[in-house]
Protein backbone atom coordinates (compact mmCIF):
# COMPACT_ATOMS: atom_id res chain seq x y z
CA UNK A 1 0.00 0.00 0.00
CA UNK A 2 1.13 3.55 -0.43
CA UNK A 3 2.37 5.58 2.52
CA UNK A 4 1.04 8.95 3.65
CA UNK A 5 -1.78 10.88 2.05
CA UNK A 6 -2.67 10.23 -1.59
CA UNK A 7 -5.78 11.35 -3.45
CA UNK A 8 -7.41 12.62 -0.27
CA UNK A 9 -6.94 9.38 1.71
CA UNK A 10 -4.47 8.92 4.55
CA UNK A 11 -3.03 5.44 3.98
CA UNK A 12 -1.11 5.63 7.26
CA UNK A 13 -4.47 5.82 9.05
CA UNK A 14 -5.91 2.95 6.98
CA UNK A 15 -2.90 0.87 8.00
CA UNK A 16 -2.74 1.95 11.66
CA UNK A 17 -6.45 1.88 12.48
CA UNK A 18 -7.97 -0.63 10.07
CA UNK A 19 -5.36 -3.22 9.06
CA UNK A 20 -2.78 -3.48 11.83
CA UNK A 21 -5.18 -4.00 14.79
CA UNK A 22 -6.96 -6.82 12.95
CA UNK A 23 -3.76 -8.61 11.95
CA UNK A 24 -2.16 -8.29 15.38
CA UNK A 25 -5.46 -9.27 17.02
CA UNK A 26 -5.09 -12.62 15.23
CA UNK A 27 -1.60 -13.02 16.77
CA UNK A 28 0.14 -12.36 13.45
CA UNK A 29 3.00 -9.95 12.89
CA UNK A 30 1.97 -6.93 10.85
CA UNK A 31 4.76 -5.04 9.09
CA UNK A 32 4.64 -2.45 6.35
CA UNK A 33 7.85 -1.72 4.43
CA UNK A 34 8.31 1.72 5.94
CA UNK A 35 8.51 0.12 9.40
CA UNK A 36 11.58 -1.96 8.53
CA UNK A 37 14.68 -0.46 10.09
CA UNK A 38 17.34 -2.65 8.45
CA UNK A 39 19.99 -1.10 6.26
CA UNK A 40 20.51 -2.42 2.76
CA UNK A 41 18.50 -2.87 -0.40
CA UNK A 42 14.85 -1.95 0.27
CA UNK A 43 13.51 -3.85 -2.75
CA UNK A 44 15.31 -7.10 -1.94
CA UNK A 45 13.89 -7.02 1.58
CA UNK A 46 10.43 -6.24 0.19
CA UNK A 47 10.52 -9.22 -2.20
CA UNK A 48 11.59 -11.54 0.64
CA UNK A 49 8.76 -10.26 2.81
CA UNK A 50 6.24 -10.66 -0.03
CA UNK A 51 7.34 -14.27 -0.41
CA UNK A 52 7.61 -15.18 3.26
CA UNK A 53 4.40 -13.56 4.52
CA UNK A 54 1.67 -16.03 5.41
CA UNK A 55 -0.83 -13.27 4.62
CA UNK A 56 -0.39 -10.33 2.25
CA UNK A 57 -2.85 -7.44 2.31
CA UNK A 58 -2.77 -5.28 -0.80
CA UNK A 59 -4.55 -1.92 -0.94
CA UNK A 60 -5.25 -1.07 -4.59
CA UNK A 61 -7.06 2.21 -3.86
CA UNK A 62 -4.49 4.54 -5.40
CA UNK A 63 -4.03 2.35 -8.50
CA UNK A 64 -0.31 2.72 -7.78
CA UNK A 65 1.91 0.84 -10.29
CA UNK A 66 4.29 -0.20 -7.49
CA UNK A 67 1.43 -1.85 -5.62
CA UNK A 68 0.39 -3.78 -8.73
CA UNK A 69 3.98 -4.86 -9.36
CA UNK A 70 4.20 -6.18 -5.80
CA UNK A 71 0.83 -7.92 -6.19
CA UNK A 72 2.12 -9.62 -9.34
CA UNK A 73 5.23 -10.77 -7.49
CA UNK A 74 3.06 -12.17 -4.71
CA UNK A 75 0.80 -14.01 -7.13
CA UNK A 76 3.83 -15.50 -8.88
CA UNK A 77 5.36 -16.71 -5.61
CA UNK A 78 2.48 -17.75 -3.34
CA UNK A 79 -0.72 -19.70 -3.93
CA UNK A 80 -2.82 -18.20 -1.21
CA UNK A 81 -3.85 -15.63 1.32
CA UNK A 82 -3.39 -12.48 -0.67
CA UNK A 83 -6.19 -10.11 0.29
CA UNK A 84 -7.08 -7.20 -1.97
CA UNK A 85 -8.77 -4.16 -0.51
CA UNK A 86 -9.83 -0.74 -1.75
CA UNK A 87 -11.65 2.36 -0.67
CA UNK A 88 -15.24 1.92 -1.80
CA UNK A 89 -15.74 3.39 -5.26
CA UNK A 90 -12.21 2.74 -6.57
CA UNK A 91 -12.32 1.22 -10.02
CA UNK A 92 -10.86 -2.26 -10.26
CA UNK A 93 -8.51 -2.72 -13.23
CA UNK A 94 -9.51 -5.36 -15.79
CA UNK A 95 -6.75 -7.88 -14.97
CA UNK A 96 -7.86 -8.24 -11.35
CA UNK A 97 -11.57 -7.58 -11.76
CA UNK A 98 -12.41 -11.25 -11.08
CA UNK A 99 -10.82 -11.24 -7.62
CA UNK A 100 -12.75 -10.65 -4.44
CA UNK A 101 -11.90 -7.23 -3.09
CA UNK A 102 -12.66 -6.05 0.42
CA UNK A 103 -14.22 -2.59 0.31
CA UNK A 104 -13.76 -0.05 3.08
CA UNK A 105 -15.16 3.40 3.69
CA UNK A 106 -14.05 6.37 5.72
CA UNK A 107 -16.76 6.47 8.38
CA UNK A 108 -16.25 4.70 11.70
CA UNK A 109 -19.06 2.24 10.97
CA UNK A 110 -17.58 1.42 7.55
CA UNK A 111 -14.13 0.94 9.09
CA UNK A 112 -15.52 -1.47 11.71
CA UNK A 113 -17.37 -3.42 9.04
CA UNK A 114 -14.16 -3.63 6.97
CA UNK A 115 -12.21 -4.81 10.03
CA UNK A 116 -14.72 -7.62 10.56
CA UNK A 117 -14.48 -8.64 6.91
CA UNK A 118 -10.68 -8.48 6.96
CA UNK A 119 -10.62 -10.68 10.06
CA UNK A 120 -12.91 -13.19 8.32
CA UNK A 121 -10.82 -13.14 5.11
CA UNK A 122 -7.63 -13.84 7.07
CA UNK A 123 -9.13 -16.58 9.25
CA UNK A 124 -10.74 -18.31 6.28
CA UNK A 125 -7.55 -18.03 4.24
CA UNK A 126 -5.43 -19.51 7.01
CA UNK A 127 -7.94 -22.32 7.55
CA UNK A 128 -8.53 -23.29 3.90
CA UNK A 129 -5.32 -22.23 2.11
CA UNK A 130 -7.40 -21.98 -1.09
CA UNK A 131 -5.57 -20.70 -4.15
CA UNK A 132 -6.19 -17.00 -4.68
CA UNK A 133 -3.40 -16.51 -7.20
CA UNK A 134 -4.42 -16.53 -10.84
CA UNK A 135 -0.92 -17.76 -11.67
CA UNK A 136 -1.30 -20.92 -9.56
CA UNK A 137 -4.91 -21.39 -10.63
CA UNK A 138 -3.91 -21.29 -14.31
CA UNK A 139 -0.78 -23.37 -13.71
CA UNK A 140 -1.80 -25.79 -10.92
CA UNK A 141 1.38 -27.88 -11.15
CA UNK A 142 3.65 -24.85 -10.88
CA UNK A 143 6.40 -25.18 -8.29
CA UNK A 144 8.43 -22.20 -7.10
CA UNK A 145 12.05 -23.33 -6.93
CA UNK A 146 14.19 -21.81 -4.23
CA UNK A 147 17.95 -21.99 -4.27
Amino acid sequence: MPFGEKAGLDFDEVYSYLIKPVVEGLSLECTRSDEVTNSGWVHADMIKRIFNADVAIVDITSLNPNVFYELGVRHALRRSITILMRKRGTEIPFDIRGFRVLDYGITLAEAHAAQNLLRDFIKTGLRTRSDDSLVFTALPKLKVALE
